[in-house]
């Protein structure tokens, strides 16, 4: 979010007042595009929503890799050092491995098409953030974004319930009817793009915009309270408490433990629940639903054929609701062995990392946690000594501890199109240019 021109690099030129005009219009056609997509206001009554999972939306298929060139013919013509300045070595081998593993999968057309349109939209990520001349105009746009989604929100839940609210009609998860999902396909997205627009918005309200940003905090707070949207509504003040932890700590090890170690525990109290054992024991002691609502069922199998495919994994989307899985003769039949919900239903892991490795298989889990946990935590202490915008850091720091903690529960990265994939994306490549050029002085957030 640091033009050339705001961080002052050496060597760095003027550009027309074109360009500078073209910037935060650019911004903001890219929030919109993935935050609100091609796809608002989906009908989940159809029994499509049961067969296998489809091929893709055509316009997305259209305008995404025509967004990738103009933001890349903009940046090579405004800002070419930017790439080099972007390119983390972790992040440029994970997209290698990723492109790999889709070449042998079992489709490797659909495959390549896949990887390649998921690379396509971590660069536009990259090269995004990158736009804004200042935190203050980053701020402007996300500000303008922000309250755009959560018109269309209000007005879907106000003007289209049947489209906006999850009701008995609905196909699957009929228990569910009642809770706001807005423009979005479940309340869950709905719940996790709200808590990324309410760290939005005391980022804005941390720019200068006070009173549009307690606007968009109020109303996005309102919309993921009647979403009920559990982990969501948990996770909000657990990431505000530990970002400002982490945020205070001047030890490098401390801030590693204070963010790494809730985060192990997590992961071990629910994906340890997926068998019986200490683990579903204990945590059964705690939680009214040791299961975490079916999601046991999904990490067991995920690990279980995660085990069969353990190097190149079965690449993106997984072996999901195709049709070799969820119309082959034979389900496990024992009591501990996946129900045929499952193979039926299931269309992710529910769990960023294990889907992760049933996809790109056990190296690409590593190469994906060096991306997303190694890189960005030594990128944030260094941001934190050098950079003279505290107010990106704490922001960025929000978004990405958030994104690492609803990876445990939810399928958040690697899925493009994501909007909260997205900003997580924005988050990382923003910390790793905060830790290496400072914003210019007149361009101060806070």
């Amino acid at each position: 979010m640091i033009s050339t021109k705001a961080i002052g690099q050496p060597g760095a030129q003027s550009e027309s007042d074109l360009a500078s005009a073209v910037r935060p219009f650019l911004l903001l056609i890219v929030l919109l595009v993935y935050w609100i997509s091609f796809e608002p206001f989906h009908d989940r009554s159809g029994a499509d929503l049961a067969g296998p999972l489809g091929g893709g939306n055509i316009a997305n298929q259209i305008v995404f890799p025509l967004l990738f060139v103009i933001l890349a013919g903009f940046t090579l013509a405004t800002k070419p050092a930017h790439f080099r300045n972007v390119a983390a070595l972790p992040f440029v081998a994970f997209m290698i491995w990723l492109l790999i593993t889709n070449v042998v999968s079992a489709d490797p057309a659909t495959g390549l098409k896949r990887g390649l349109f998921e690379i396509i939209s971590m660069t536009i990520a990259a090269m995004a953030v990158g736009l804004p001349q200042s935190p203050r105009q980053f701020a402007n746009q996300l500000a303008i974004a922000a309250l755009a989604v959560l018109a269309l929100c209000y007005f879907g839940v106000a003007f289209l319930p049947s489209l906006s609210i999850h009701s008995t009609g609905d196909t699957l998860e009929k228990e569910l009817a009642g809770n706001w999902r807005g423009f979005f396909n479940h309340k869950n997205e709905a719940g996790a793009m709200m808590v990324v627009l309410i760290f939005t918005g005391l980022f804005i309200k941390d720019a200068g915009k006070k009173w549009a940003g307690w606007l968009i905090v109020g109303l996005a707070s309102v919309f993921l309270l009647f979403s009920v949207s559990k982990t969501s509504i948990a996770l909000v003040p657990f990431t505000l408490a530990l970002a400002a932890l982490v945020y205070r700590a001047r030890s490098g090890w401390l801030r590693a433990v204070l963010i790494l170690l809730p985060l192990v525990l997590l992961n071990v109290a629910t994906v340890g629940s997926s068998w019986p054992g200490p683990v579903r024991s204990l945590v059964a002691l705690v939680l009214p639903d040791a299961s975490f609502t079916g999601r046991t069922d999904l990490w067991r199998f995920s690990m279980e054929q995660t085990a069969e495919h353990p190097i190149f994994g079965y690449g993106l989307t997984g072996p999901w609701r195709t049709n070799e899985l969820m119309y082959r003769d034979k389900l496990p039949a024992e009591p501990e062995d996946i129900s045929g919900w499952v193979e039926e239903l299931g269309t992710d892991s529910h769990n960023s990392y294990l889907e992760a490795a049933l996809q790109f298989g056990i190296p690409g889990l590593v190469l994906l946690l060096l991306a997303v946990i190694y890189q960005p935590m030594r990128d944030f202490g260094t941001a934190l000594r050098v950079s003279n915008s505290p107010a990106l850091v704490r922001y960025f720091l929000r978004l990405w501890i958030y994104v690492l903690y609803t990876a445990s529960l939810e399928t958040v990265l690697v899925s493009r199109n994501n909007p909260v994939w997205f900003m997580a994306l924005m988050a990382i490549v923003g910390m790793h240019l905060l830790a290496r050029f400072p914003v210019a002085e007149e361009d101060r957030s806070s």
